[in-house]
């Protein structure tokens, strides 16, 4: 979908005036400059093209961007997991064409869907007596000490698949430290380029890079208005319908973790993925029962002003 069919005509423009500043013209050109460094860096294993951990979001788009104005070869590295909307998969044609015969990818697939995989892991879990800090059973809201294993499970399994065994080989994520509390406190930790030294025999050293860590949202659509990239039809789904006027929701990946899930993010699926909403409700029925109860609640209050403004 062309950029400017799916943003917002402020959020379009706003993107067009920032894209032409020199702050973020001189963030470009830092951009390029650092990922054509790392490339070079004789850490790098040469014999691999590094891959891009790539999921059609404006990020991923954004990071493939950046490495292709800085005229590297890398692979677009994308997991089937269910994780993601739907929708998101739909540009891949356009993506194909707007990067032409520097088109490379891989694919993997999990046996399930990530919703399958968390439910079957916190059944395990529960089966075999883990319970949350506070002594609770596993939940879709606290996977306790089964997350690290759900993660490993939908994504990491995966990790080094690519490179067939080669140790060295960069992996990049277009991560920003905005996008999250974790994300700042890894890059001032380990900053953006880091080297992984495994010391198991079934993980082998790897380069971790994040091209993107110090870029902020409107950084990311002024790239894409200024490569007039084609984006994924989720970003024209951008409002949530609600009785008083509508209210944007930036986030659309990774429906099915509890970090993301919220009660505007659970009317925005109702309205435009009730398919996933309806399998998520169905295989952890805590989802539909928070957001019911909270909803009672937030109907009580509401009649009780409304009972205050008549006796006023």
């Amino acid at each position: 979908m062309r950029i400017i069919d799916a943003l917002p005509p402020t959020r379009y423009a706003a993107a067009a005036a920032h894209a032409r500043t020199d702050q973020f013209k001189n963030l470009k050109a830092k951009t390029i400059k650092r990922v054509q460094q790392w490339y070079a860096d004789p850490r790098v294993n040469q014999n691999v093209a590094p891959g891009l951990w790539f999921g059609y979001g404006k990020d991923s788009m954004a990071g493939a961007v950046i490495l292709k104005l800085a005229s590297l070869d890398f692979c677009h590295l994308t997991i089937n997991n269910g994780g993601d909307l739907p929708q998101h998969w739909l540009v891949k044609p356009e993506w194909e064409t707007y990067f032409g015969k520097d088109f490379y990818y891989e694919e993997y697939t999990t046996d399930r869907t990530f919703p399958q995989i968390i439910r079957a892991y916190l059944n395990w879990g529960n089966i075999y007596g883990m319970r949350t800090k506070e002594g609770k059973a596993l939940n879709f809201w606290d996977w306790g000490g089964m997350a690290e294993s759900i993660t490993y499970e939908a994504i990491y399994q995966f990790h080094h698949l690519y490179g067939e065994g080669e140790e060295n080989v960069m992996y990049m994520w277009s991560n920003r430290q905005g996008e999250g509390q974790e994300r700042a406190f890894e890059i001032a930790r380990e900053g953006m380029f880091q080297f992984h030294d495994q010391n198991k025999k079934d993980a082998l050293p790897y380069i971790r890079a994040l091209p993107l860590g110090d870029w902020k949202d409107i950084d990311v659509w002024a790239l894409l208005v200024s490569e007039n990239s084609p984006i994924s039809p989720i970003y024209s789904m951008h409002q949530i319908p609600q009785k008083q006027g509508n209210k944007a929701f930036p986030r659309t990946l990774w429906y099915c973790t509890p970090e993301i899930l919220c009660s505007q993010y659970y009317k925005w699926l109702a309205f435009y993925a009730p398919v996933q909403l309806k399998e998520l409700c169905e295989l952890f029925p805590e989802i539909q029962a928070r957001f019911t109860l909270r909803r009672k609640k937030e109907e009580g209050r509401g009649k009780k002003e409304e009972g205050r403004g008549k006796k006023g």
